[in-house]
């Protein structure tokens, strides 16, 4: 796992890239010994999907969630399963190989008893560490907490175990220039400071730590998805992401920004946990980098397309009249956010290779789905069903009074 730390990175940052000396490494087990498994995040998008597949390949799930005590962590972890539509049909998961830990990431031994974090390192073979606070707004000091020192702690407990790492990144690790080639799995990340917002930076650090890690012997395997979209099949998806949100705010108002530059590698969930539990059942495939993404990035006028063709009719304005638009309704969905969106014109889209994902998935039946008519009136449906969005053609689907 090819990686160098900068000599020179911010000084914000410059000592946090330091591994702790007392994360050593280990002989990995083989994937097909592992019965048992941690997973951090299982409250979240991805986590929930990462709960699901692990489940599917017959795994018993050891969840670490916060909480004020055990039922309560449990009741977070079930009500975030049923808002992803997780606890019934094809896609309903056995809460029978669930077993959930009050705890935190970013507190000593997991926020767990000793005995208890003894105990459970004794158990599990693999560790999946998706728990990430996501914030685009906030500085990376304070994300430092969340993300850094929370890495340390989940590496602690993975050598403790002697179980292989599977630690979810990112791929805004990359500094955002389009006039370099697409950006593959063994490419160097960052630097640091070159990233904009403090998430990914905070994600950038935490990559270092965990490829440090990686070359003191502790069996890691980095995983960098792209902007994560909902799924394929169902629909279900996360209302707070960045482009849904746009998406809301333009049916809001039943305006659409005429040449807005908005580009990203939008990538569905299901794909993303295939990809990683893949990866980890996988014989060759513990210690790598991967990638994923989907082949192309969707634009501005494609989202707009998708939309009309969805049956919502926005009308096309200046960007500027859009965000007037925007800025007087207090309850627009990116009232909050105008601020990010003027930022998002000004950043180069990097372009990403992911061959050597795609080399470990040959033969396996797992690809990435094409964000098509149908998966983004899924995307649409599930939104309506969940009363984020109105029907197209309903009252407050095409805005308020043109001017």
């Amino acid at each position: 796992m090819a990686s160098t730390i900068p000599t020179e990175v911010a000084e914000e940052f410059a000592a946090d890239v330091v591994l702790a000396d007392d994360i050593t490494g280990f002989p990995a087990p083989a994937p097909e010994t592992v019965s048992d498994v941690f997973l951090t995040g299982a409250t979240g998008f991805l986590g929930a999907f990462l709960l699901r597949d692990l489940l599917r390949e017959g795994l018993v799930v050891h969840c670490l969630v916060r909480g004020a005590d055990a039922g309560v962590a449990r009741q977070r972890l079930t009500d975030n399963l049923r808002t992803y539509e997780l606890l019934d049909g094809l896609d309903a998961v056995d809460l029978d190989r669930v077993h959930v830990y009050t705890g935190d990431v970013t507190k000593p031994r997991l926020g767990l008893p000793e005995d208890v974090y003894a105990e459970l390192a004794g158990r599990v073979g693999a560790v999946y560490h998706s728990a990430a606070k996501v914030n685009f707004l906030t500085l990376y000091k304070w994300l430092r907490k969340s993300t850094v020192e929370s890495t340390h702690g989940i590496l602690r407990f993975a050598c403790a175990a002697r179980a292989a790492l599977h630690h979810v990144s990112t791929t805004g690790v990359f500094e955002p220039r389009r006039d370099l080639p697409a950006r593959g799995e063994l490419d160097p990340t960052g630097p640091g400071e070159a990233l904009s917002l403090g998430y990914t930076r905070s994600k950038w650090v935490a990559e270092q730590l965990v490829l440090e890690a990686s070359r003191r012997g502790v069996p890691v395997t980095v995983h960098r998805p792209g902007q994560v979209w909902g799924d394929s099949r169902t629909g279900a998806c996360q209302p707070n992401d960045f482009v849904w949100r746009f998406i809301k705010g333009a049916i809001q108002i039943g305006r659409y920004p005429r040449r807005f530059r908005l580009e990203m590698n939008m990538v569905p969930v299901d794909y993303v946990s295939a990809v990683i539990v893949t990866a980890s059942r996988h014989p060759e495939g513990l210690g790598g980098i991967y990638h994923q993404v989907s082949p192309g990035t969707l634009k501005s006028e494609e989202i707009l397309r998708l939309l009309r063709g969805a049956g919502y009719e926005l009308e096309e304005v200046s960007i500027l009249k859009w965000m007037k638009a925007v800025a007087a309704d207090v309850t627009n969905s990116m009232a909050p956010l105008l601020s990010i969106l003027v930022e998002s014109e000004k950043v180069e889209v990097a372009e990403f290779s992911d061959e050597v994902t795609r080399g470990l998935l040959e033969g396996s039946g797992v690809s990435c789905p094409d964000i098509d008519e149908k998966a983004f009136g899924g995307y649409i449906e599930y939104f309506v069903r969940h009363g984020v969005l109105p029907a197209p053609g309903a009252d407050g689907a095409s805005g308020a009074d043109k001017d």
